[in-house]
């Protein structure tokens, strides 16, 4: 559950696709017939292989760099125009993910995006290595030369996106009245402002609190912030401390450190402290696929980039 894994795996995947000139000649010498024929003018990123023509400009808008987190809306398509699949403005908020970080498939989108300011939209053809050469399942030729439009809208830095998300969970215990011990019992709401991790206590426990090497048992449930559920399981259990048999969130982990035997806590966790940048995948209908063919980890088929997530969880040990 660790997010270097989602980084390791894509860096393999760079690694592995990477080289001076990653396009062969023949999707090569395709892209330049097509825009030939479409009487296109466009620039060819050496190293990748990636052609860009810009449809609006904005050279006042904010620039994209490493590190930033853009907010993008997209339409996929062939060389022959058909749609393969779209995110718009009409189908909601714009999507996310971390430039730099290895969090976005195809890989291709990293590269053309940091071409863009906030306000433009450009389109950029993806030749295979760079889209969806690694997919086996066929849910989307792997030979694909995609035309993938990028509307780009925004430019946020993490340290914003995490104040966001305190506003957020404030709210939460605000709306929720997560702090009146009558109709919420047991306690407050205790905050950690370092971490930005809440807990409500729900259910006393007994005994002490976990130690390391400690056999620890859970139930749990996962929810985002509007309540929706990602998740639960029964019977959880993992060594406290040791990583086995699997690493656990931070945040997670964390929470249960303040637990006692028979306890029931709600916990909220923002993103730093969770998934933080995920995976964002284009189209998501691949995600599953993708996990099959291990170029991604299974949870981000569920938890979208900087989710704040809620676990009800209670200690059965």
């Amino acid at each position: 559950m660790k997010r270097s894994l989602a980084i390791l795996i894509l860096i393999y995947l760079i690694s592995a696709c990477g080289s001076d000139d990653v396009t062969t000649t023949s999707a090569d010498e395709e892209i330049q017939a097509w825009l030939d024929t479409m009487n296109i003018t466009a620039s060819r990123d050496d190293n990748t292989g990636i052609y860009a023509y810009e449809e609006v400009t904005n050279p006042a808008g904010a620039p994209v760099t490493n590190g930033s987190v853009t907010a993008i809306y997209y339409i996929l398509q062939d060389l022959n125009g058909n749609t393969i699949a779209s995110h718009q403005r009409s189908d909601g908020d714009s999507l996310i993910f971390k430039v730099g970080a290895n969090a976005v498939y195809p890989i291709g989108v990293d590269f053309s995006v940091t071409q863009m300011r906030v306000g433009e939209t450009y389109h950029f053809i993806l030749p295979p290595d760079q889209a969806y050469a690694d997919l086996t399942s066929g849910a989307i030729n792997p030979n694909l030369i995609a035309n993938l439009q990028i509307e780009l809208v925004g430019v946020h830095n993490e340290n914003d996106l995490f104040a966001q998300e305190i506003t957020a969970i404030d709210d939460y215990i605000s709306d929720n009245n997560l702090n009146d011990v009558v109709a919420n019992p047991t306690d407050p709401v205790e905050q950690f402002s370092a971490s930005g991790i809440s807990y409500k206590r729900q259910r006393v426990g007994t005994g002490s609190i976990p130690l390391n090497g400690d056999t620890i048992v859970v139930d749990y449930s996962g929810r985002f912030i509007d309540d929706s559920p990602f998740g639960a399981d029964s019977g959880f259990e993992w060594i406290y401390g040791s990583g086995q048999p699997r690493e656990l969130l931070v945040g997670f982990e964390f929470g249960v450190s303040l637990m006692q035997t028979g306890e029931q806590a709600l916990i909220l966790i923002p993103s730093s402290q969770a998934y933080r940048e995920s995976a964002l995948v284009i189209p998501a209908f691949i995600s599953g696929d993708l996990v099959e063919d291990g170029i991604i980890p299974d949870y981000v088929t569920s938890i979208p980039p900087y989710s704040t997530l809620l676990f009800q969880i209670s200690r059965i040990d």
